[in-house]
């Protein structure tokens, strides 16, 4: 059987091919169409998985992440690893139907957000070759621009602002917690105060449980600001005055680790649970 290997840059056809060597391949890169294919592999991160979903038949074509990118928050949000799909593990493998975002026309695959944390991600870019050490790198260049935002969040003023994250499983890049509740959001995550406690409390993974964090789940949220802000989809970021999140109709079938009797793989991720199936 021929494999359909969707990727972005030239490191991550490098590492799929050596991962795929026994396979016939045909590659398409990001930016190109995807031809109808029953299997699609992403080889990459949070936006290559994200352009595979806003290109393909949601109804004909399952997907397999390699998680070759940046952050690979999905990736780490399902505990992916690059070894999941080798020979030993095929058979804990299974089907999913997992449900996804729309953020302003777009289909989402785990989060949107506008403020700070947007602009960690718009800086991290150009340490991408470093992996994850590159959002550190981002970070401290966001500390240096200390301005908070004024958003209105579905016609409710938030003054001071540090970031707004809007989240399907209650996380963000890297995998990182937003919130102690299980299964399918969207959620809601207001972060305010100091950027260096929220930094530091981020990438510790201590945001659920702290009051300068909170977390709402709805089906529907309006973010709006004065002026342009640094936003991003998937992680994919870009500027606007206004940003729609809601749950879509619309569903994605990948092939994920087997649950067990207690979650997901051995740990499983916060945030999966039989109400996933809806």
């Amino acid at each position: 059987m021929k494999l359909t290997v969707l990727y972005a840059h030239a490191r991550a056809k490098l590492f799929a091919g050596a991962l795929l060597h026994r396979h016939e391949v045909r590659w398409v890169k990001v930016g190109w169409p995807i031809p109808r294919t029953p299997l699609l592999i992403a080889a990459g991160g949070d936006g290559t998985i994200n352009y595979a979903v806003n290109h393909i038949d949601l109804g004909h074509t399952r997907l397999v992440v390699l998680p070759l990118g940046r952050g690979n928050a999905f990736a780490r949000i399902f505990r992916l690893s690059l070894f999941a799909f080798s020979p030993r593990q095929l058979g804990r493998l299974e089907e999913r139907d997992l449900p996804l975002l729309e953020a302003d026309g777009r289909l989402v695959v785990f989060g949107a957000g506008m403020g700070k944390g947007s602009e960690l991600i718009e800086h991290a870019k150009p340490y991408s070759r470093l992996g994850t050490p590159s959002y550190a790198a981002g970070a401290l260049k966001t500390l240096q621009t200390p301005t908070n935002c004024r958003l209105h969040i579905n016609g409710q003023l938030y003054p001071e602002v540090l970031t707004a994250e809007v989240s399907l499983w209650g996380r963000i890049g890297l995998g990182l917690p937003l919130t102690g509740e299980r299964g399918p959001g969207p959620y809601l995550t207001v972060i305010s105060g100091h950027p260096l406690q929220a930094a530091v409390k981020l990438l510790s993974g201590k945001v659920p449980g702290w009051d300068g964090a909170v977390t709402v789940r709805g089906e529907r949220f309006l973010l709006e600001s004065d002026h342009e802000v640094p936003a991003h989809i998937d992680g994919e970021t870009f500027r606007t005055r206004r940003l729609l999140v809601s749950l879509s109709a619309q569903r994605v079938r990948f092939i994920l680790p087997r649950r067990t009797a207690n979650g997901w793989g051995r740990r499983g991720p916060a945030g999966t649970t039989d109400t996933d199936h809806r």
